[in-house]
């Protein structure tokens, strides 16, 4: 199964419905594949130290488990997990305040409708590392393939790169189940990785 939580549009929307994705899809576990599970761990393994770690699209919160003792999770979600959980849609609210030296995004950005503005907003809540997911269209290249997962930007390696490495070194590339994984760390002035 390739579904992630996020702005998967709804198949058919009632008229008084607000605008933005359908909040009722993406609330049951079955809609979560187990398969995840390895990603998730393969990219919490970039984590080394204690920290504090946004967990985008954070899901059943399986990340939370795999972080080094001493982590502070901040679970961020387009549905509440649990009372700690920040409800967010990406494409449509306004980038919130979040205090956290990790951005972690497993399986996100294909529903980012804009991933370069998005990207901006990362940069200036000055996360230090940046850990993410993507079905890159060197792995996925069907454009209605795509779509029919309800993914909204089809981004390649080298547009992710040149999206994040004007702020941030990619310090590690690593590939689980055709998702490629990208670990970014924050630029000092000087161009190198802090």
């Amino acid at each position: 199964m390739l579904k992630k939580i996020f702005y998967r549009q709804p198949k058919k929307k009632a008229p008084e419905q607000p605008a933005g994705a359908d909040a009722s899809l993406w609330t049951s576990p079955v809609e979560f594949d187990e398969a995840w599970k390895r990603r998730i761990a393969t990219m919490a393994s970039y984590i080394k130290t204690p920290c504090s770690v946004a967990d985008f699209g954070c899901g059943m919160m399986w990340l939370e488990k795999l972080l080094p003792p001493g982590c502070t999770y901040v679970p961020i979600d387009f549905v509440r997990r649990d009372d700690r959980t920040l409800v967010l849609d990406l494409n449509r609210d306004p980038f919130p305040s979040i205090h956290a030296e990790v951005a972690f995004l497993s399986g996100v950005l294909e529903y980012v409708e804009n991933v370069e503005a998005f990207a901006q907003e990362l940069t200036k809540a000055g996360f230090q590392k940046i850990i993410l997911s993507y079905c890159t269209l060197e792995k996925f290249s069907g454009l209605q393939t795509r779509k029919n997962l309800n993914w909204v930007s089809h981004k390649s390696l080298f547009d992710l790169l040149a999206i994040f490495l004007p702020h941030y070194s990619l310090v590690g590339l690593d590939d689980v189940n055709a998702n490629t994984i990208l670990i970014f760390d924050r630029k000092d002035h000087e161009g190198r990785a802090i």
